[in-house]
């Protein structure tokens, strides 16, 4: 398997996950200004919405979005314990939580990390400031967002 990535991107979750998965893999390195790859590519090349994470399989399948990526990484490593079974109630949780964080957390932060968004950034903030306050009671005194143990949410 490749990965697709780039530092201070949302593919570090995948990353993160690959490893505690113990599965083998390459990186494949994204220059976020120049939009190419480590071997000259363009990002549009290997995802035509060009941005990571893509996940390509060694058969040449690409997988983008970070909740599908990660949830494929965890069903390829089941004794990682990285997600619960699929069909579970606890699963749909996961995708819930995912779903979560990818479109009302992630996406807030993206002011933050571009230019030309400054009248964007008071709003957002508080937006974020409301989100971690909801996350911050759901934990409760679990150390993780899906109970005592790491999932592919937390990462």
């Amino acid at each position: 398997m490749k990965l697709y990535y780039a530092p201070g991107a949302c593919s570090f979750a995948p990353h993160v996950c690959l490893r505690e998965a113990g599965l083998p893999f390459t990186l494949v390195r994204m220059d976020r200004k120049t939009q190419t790859l480590d071997n000259g590519k363009r990002i549009e090349d290997i995802n035509e919405k060009g941005y990571v994470p893509v996940l390509e399989l060694d058969n040449g399948k690409r997988l983008t979005e970070a909740p599908a990526v990660l949830q494929y990484i965890a069903d390829q490593s089941p004794a990682a314990g990285l997600a619960p079974a699929q069909g579970t109630w606890e699963r749909y949780k996961l995708q819930e939580w995912l779903n979560f964080l990818s479109s009302e957390v992630h996406k807030s932060f993206w002011p933050f990390f571009h230019d030309g968004c400054e009248e964007e950034k008071p709003a957002q903030a508080e937006r974020l400031r409301g989100r971690f306050g909801w996350i911050e009671r759901q934990l409760g005194d679990n150390p993780f967002i899906m109970s005592q143990r790491f999932s592919v949410a937390d990462a």
